[in-house]
């Protein structure tokens, strides 16, 4: 089972972005493994606007969310979330049962509204713990608790039988910590087809044998009902700065045109004492340009590469913000 080192990427076209200041918010989300033999695999959290779905009952799942809910892998809706100016926060390792974990949005724009958040529940196919687009607090230190329910994604057969976790890969994958609790092998395999569509969970079937039987799912231990998480959501504050009086980017975005050309893209800082006066670039730790505006074009760049950029703040009295870092690569040839 595959968790990636969790990284930025931008690679869609994105809205016009302008010079107004957008007020920015911090929330913390905690969630809770409800369930008494699931695990969760690093879960995803993300701030967005309506415009935006991480997934939704009743539609075909994406492929970043099959990637998700058939093993783990949160990085390629990372990706897909950056891409469209969502605000991320992904957890590490996994979230094992009556544990909590909490997740920190920073710098949130006040146009994304909207939480998300999904996990892979363990062991299933392609089962996740997920909310779908619920509304974040209003008010600095205001609190909305929710329960999530367990979602299948409809896109591979809940044969219940151990598997690598690939993508259109049958069966689940089990790391040590999921076989410890009892999952078992030799099973012939639930006969059953993808449902095609997000759907809520109707919970595994597992069996009580542990070298066949029809299941590699004990059912004494992994069956469960919904629903399978509590999650807190609070609005800790109304965005951060470094101590100078000077805030970060917010929402720093980017799209790739082609194997050599890319564009940045970022939303303004605000200086508490000042007034901002340039936003430093930097390439690979190399700085590039400091501009003005809103959006750096770089260009002459080797296809297939990967790039990491930075952008800060620096306002009239000579004090630079906190960094923001976006990883780009461009197209092949």
């Amino acid at each position: 089972m595959h968790f990636p080192h969790l990284t930025v990427a931008a690679t869609a076209a994105l809205l016009a972005v302008t010079a107004t200041p957008i007020l920015a918010a911090d929330y913390e989300v905690t969630v809770t493994n409800l369930t008494r033999g699931q695990h969760f695999t690093p879960l995803i959290a993300a701030a967005h606007d309506s415009g935006t779905r991480m997934f939704h009952a009743g539609e075909q799942a994406s492929a970043e969310l099959q990637a998700m809910a058939e093993g783990g892998d949160i990085g390629p809706l990372i990706d897909l979330l950056s891409s469209l100016g969502a605000s991320f926060s992904a957890g590490e390792g996994l979230l094992a049962p009556g544990m909590s974990t909490t997740l920190q949005l920073t710098d949130v724009a006040s146009s994304n509204s909207l939480l998300s958040l999904s996990g892979m529940l363990l062991p299933t196919n392609d089962g996740f713990v997920g909310l779908d687009s619920v509304n974040l607090p209003e008010q600095p230190g205001s609190t909305v608790t929710l329960f999530a329910r367990g979602y299948d994604a409809g896109t591979e057969a809940n044969d219940e039988l151990l598997g690598g976790g690939a993508p259109g890969v049958p069966g689940f994958p089990a790391p040590p910590p999921v076989v410890a609790t009892g999952t078992g092998t030799g099973g012939t395999g639930i006969n059953t087809v993808a449902e095609g569509y997000v759907h809520v969970h109707p919970g595994v079937l597992g069996d009580l044998d542990e070298t066949g039987g029809v299941s590699d799912i004990n059912a004494a231990t992994h069956r469960w009902q919904n629903p399978v998480a509590r999650v807190v959501i609070t609005r800790t504050g109304d965005g951060s700065d470094t101590g100078n009086g000077v805030s970060a980017v917010s929402n720093l975005s980017g799209a790739v045109y082609s194997s050599s050309a890319l564009e940045l893209f970022w939303e303004p800082a605000q200086a508490a004492n000042s007034i901002i006066s340039a936003y430093r670039v930097t390439r690979d730790g190399v700085t590039l340009d400091t501009l003005d505006g809103l959006s750096f074009f770089d260009q002459n760049l080797a296809a297939g590469t990967h790039y990491t950029y930075t952008v800060s703040a620096i306002d009239a009295n000579g004090s630079e913000g906190e960094s923001r870092d976006i990883q780009l690569t461009t197209n092949a040839r």
